[in-house]
């Protein structure tokens, strides 16, 4: 009878030990919450963006991506939309555009600031400017719309017409970085 017992918690106990490495193999991955990949380059704070354009001087355009780290749109342009025109377009978008983080602005629920003093209503956005007498000179915006959402279509074009990108349809880019 003591035989049995023993047997059977051996038993027992092989059973629950292959169970437990059984889950430790296919237990899923734990995944780090999911962020743009512009943490790793250089951003500019919002609150020293107009100094920084004037002080670089009048030769000098400027393509900003105004996003957030904590929106879901711009996670999505960032991981997904701009990784798909990088491939497509076969440029280096880091070397191009210049990431403008606007979470203090939603941290103040100052987002408006935006409109006033880039001329953009919603974000992300792209925005091409350069300096001219000491003055910003906005060249064109590109924008994000909640009912229409930005496509590759859409930065391939605006890329286009910043002279980033030879045409959208001979998958050339162009060969120097403007900023």
């Amino acid at each position: 009878m003591l035989k049995r017992i023993m047997f059977t918690g051996m038993a027992l106990l092989l059973i629950y030990s292959g169970i437990l490495v059984g889950y430790k193999i296919f237990e899923p991955q734990k995944t780090a919450e999911t962020t743009i990949k512009s943490t790793t380059q250089a951003t500019i704070d919002y609150e020293t963006l107009k100094d920084y354009t004037l002080n670089s001087g009048a030769s000098v355009t400027h393509y900003y991506f105004f996003c957030s780290a904590a929106s879901k749109d711009c996670i999505y342009m960032e991981n997904t939309v701009l990784k798909s025109v990088a491939v497509d377009t076969k440029l280096n978008l880091d070397d191009y555009l210049e990431y403008v983080d606007v979470s203090s602005l939603e941290e103040s629920l100052t987002t408006n600031r935006l409109g006033a003093d880039w001329g953009i209503s919603s974000y992300p956005a792209f925005l091409s400017c350069s300096v001219k007498d000491g003055q910003i000179i906005i060249n064109n915006s590109l924008q994000w719309d909640p009912k229409t959402p930005l496509s590759e279509d859409n930065v391939i074009a605006w890329l286009a017409q910043n002279g980033i990108y030879k045409n959208a349809s001979s998958a050339e880019p162009i060969a120097s970085a403007a900023s």
